[in-house]
């Protein structure tokens, strides 16, 4: 933790300001002031946070929570810096080898344990029990957490994504179509309304970085062969190279093979995806709650809207939300070091005010308790699918094995290349499978042999 000196004007200063800005009006002398207090410098220490998936929306909100932080207190002065979420992991990665973290950061579940492996990420337990709003905070998502830490606490979660489907309400009234509910019913429509000689397309698929919207679709396409939601069987085995999960691979990259969407959809990452549905390419895509501000700005409100995530014949559907996102303290003073001024941003950050700043001005999920009874929440027309979703019995939460330390680069390179590589015809489905099972086999046993 950094720190730096602010000079405090003293009184008589100010005051001989503004005697210059009279007019020339002379005053009577003050009595000499307290000069050693006035002259005293107020130490604060400077509390560095990172935010991992910024824009300009949350820069500046940001900028602004940062900003009334520094002002509540005396003690301590937070200061911001953003980075979207394509640049962050090389930024934090290098920040890391050169010592030079930030005291805060924001991190999604995924990448938690890449970054404790790297030994970046202190254990916060002790400061999370003590702290009197600890309890606020969805339990299960705390525990959550605790499982992937092996025990320990890495972070406090503050807002999570749901993955949904979002549709052009427009074009599905035009058409007089029914939001699919299932596959079935949504590859049909893929057949049906590509149009490439005109450009346009049902659905928009994404090439990089592709996990969650391909994980959900295999597991449920799969019903979870039978292990729910987790990657790996009752011997540690992974399941993902399974027969079934190959033909579900290939309904999906079908979808690129048989000409249903465009093709720089091989290409596309986050920001192409929802730029061919805000402009009107495609009608439909699976995401999550968090690119709803961008869809507002492209599309305007009320010209698109939520579903649930597409359901296999059974009527359950797999997703790989809930992802919370969550407040870490980085190890820049040791395993001893005393980091109360990094948790007490996060405290503030993560209290009622600020949880609903951000929940409604960003379209997040709040996951402090206190704000399930505020006006935003209540009246938010997206927030009752996201709490239907979650309550609802026949939706399962896929057990993506975060704690194992490889699995966020894994997810982001290797999985992308080898889906592209499918979606080429470079690579089977069958061989992209066997490789991410033999390689997630390995990764699990050597995490439970490290762990006995």
């Amino acid at each position: 933790m950094k720190k730096r000196y602010a000079v405090l004007l003293t009184m008589g200063i100010v005051l001989g300001l503004l005697s210059g800005c009279s007019g020339g009006e002379q005053s009577t002398p003050e009595a000499p002031a307290d000069t050693e207090k006035e002259n005293t410098m107020e130490e604060r220490e400077v509390v560095e946070f990172w935010f991992h998936a910024a824009d300009e929306n949350s820069s500046a909100l940001y900028e602004e929570i940062m900003d009334e932080f520094n002002r509540s207190q005396d003690k301590y002065e937070a200061r911001y810096t953003g980075f979207s979420n394509k640049d962050f992991p090389d930024k934090f990665t290098m920040a890391i080898a050169t010592q030079t973290m930030p005291d805060v950061v924001s991190l999604g579940f995924s990448n938690v344990m890449t970054y404790v492996a790297q030994d970046a990420l202190i254990d916060i337990s002790d400061y999370f029990n003590e702290w009197e709003g600890s309890s606020k905070i969805t339990p299960s998502l705390v525990e959550t957490l605790k499982g992937i830490g092996n025990g320990r606490l890495y972070g406090v979660p503050y807002n999570y994504n749901q993955d949904i489907s979002w549709y052009n309400t427009k074009f599905f009234e035009e058409k007089n179509l029914t939001v699919p509910k299932t596959q079935k019913e949504f590859l049909k429509l893929c057949e049906e309304y590509a149009d490439p000689d005109g450009g346009t397309y049902f659905y928009s698929l994404r090439g990089v970085k592709p996990y969650d919207n391909l994980l959900g679709w295999l597991f449920t396409y799969t019903d979870g062969a039978g292990y729910g939601g987790s990657y790996f069987d009752e011997n540690n085995q992974c399941i993902l190279n399974r027969p079934e999960f190959a033909e579900a691979l290939d309904a999906y990259a079908s979808i690129y093979k048989n000409n249903w969407v465009s093709g720089d959809c091989v290409n596309n990452d986050f920001n192409q995806m929802v730029a061919e549905f805000g402009s009107q390419t495609a009608m439909y895509i699976t995401h999550n709650s968090s690119s709803r501000k961008t869809h507002e700005a492209n599309l305007g409100d009320g010209n698109f809207a939520a579903a649930k995530p597409l359901a296999n014949d059974a009527g359950r559907y797999y997703t790989s939300a809930i992802q919370p996102q969550i407040y870490c303290v980085t190890n820049t003073k040791g395993p001893d070091g005393d980091y109360a001024g990094a948790f007490e941003l996060i405290k503030y950050l993560s209290s009622k005010e600020v949880v609903g700043k951000v929940g409604s001005k960003l379209g997040r999920i709040a996951v402090n308790s206190d704000n399930f009874e505020d006006d935003w929440f209540v009246n938010d027309k997206f927030m009752p699918l996201y709490q239907e979703i979650i309550a609802d019995e026949n939706f399962v939460q896929i057990q993506n094995p975060y704690w194992l330390s490889s699995y966020f680069n894994f997810i982001n390179t290797d999985m992308t290349a080898d889906f592209q590589a499918v979606l080429l015809g470079d690579m089977t489905s069958q061989e992209a499978l066997d490789k991410w099972a033999e390689f997630l086999t390995q990764e699990q046993q050597a995490y439970l042999e490290n762990t006995k």
